[in-house]
């Protein structure tokens, strides 16, 4: 008697966490179809004192099956956004509707499968007074695949839920600590098949009552280990 090909686990909520390890499938339920492809596992800790920011797992995943919809509100986190179109032809007299359009031709339609790299972190307000801080406001993969977070991050839970802006996001309380996850899609064009190192710039940290900065942002590297087999 043959085996039945087994059926792919069904989800409400967000598919990621559900994928523990490479080849793992699951759905969610009027979304679409999630694939692990590589797995990075990191837990490490950056310290920008009084923050520390953890980073749990760097992944590669596919998405597939999506909805129309789905494809639709991707297609948006994809190209330029307006600060990066801004930043590109202000110098060039378009105007702000001409270099809105600029950043709309630049994005790229979904097709029937595209790859995203999830970030899975933690930070920690160590200090005993409220703080102002955004932990990753741009990443770097293998050196050249640079993204401004809080303009192309597509998952909204836990700590980039509260804000993508440092002075319009609920301060860190003392104490405090926040989980996040951050989902940055791939360009098909890119050719990513492989996770190498991974970079990020946090921002700077600033008073929650007075706004006053205290800390610089900075910048930091990990260097991404391919497992051993048997390991």
């Amino acid at each position: 008697m043959e085996a039945k090909e087994s059926k792919i686990p069904e989800v409400q909520e967000y598919g990621g966490p559900h994928l523990e390890k490479v080849g793992d499938k699951v759905c969610q339920k009027n979304w679409g179809t999630f694939t692990l492809l590589e797995t990075r596992s990191i837990n490490e800790s950056f310290e920008l004192a009084p923050m520390v920011i953890t980073i749990k797992d760097i992944r590669r995943i596919q998405l597939s099956s999506l909805t129309d919809e789905v494809k639709d509100e991707l297609k948006s986190y994809m190209g330029l956004s307006f600060e990066e179109a801004y930043s590109i032809y202000y110098k060039e007299d378009l105007s702000m509707e001409e270099i809105d359009q600029q950043a709309e031709l630049s994005k790229t339609d979904i097709d029937e499968e595209v790859t995203y790299l999830e970030i899975t972190y933690s930070v920690e307000n160590k200090d005993s007074k409220e703080l102002q801080f955004f932990s990753m406001e741009n990443v770097t993969f293998n050196g050249d695949l640079t993204y401004d977070v809080p303009s192309k991050n597509f998952i909204h839970s836990g700590d980039t839920l509260i804000g993508t802006k440092k002075v319009s996001r609920s301060d860190y309380q003392p104490g405090e600590t926040r989980k996040g996850t951050i989902g940055l899609l791939v360009d098909p064009e890119e050719n990513f098949d492989r996770l190498d190192s991974f970079s990020f710039t946090t921002d700077d940290i600033a008073d929650g009552e007075s706004h006053e900065l205290l800390v610089d942002g900075t910048s930091f590297e990990i260097p991404l280990k391919i497992p051993l087999k048997g390991k």
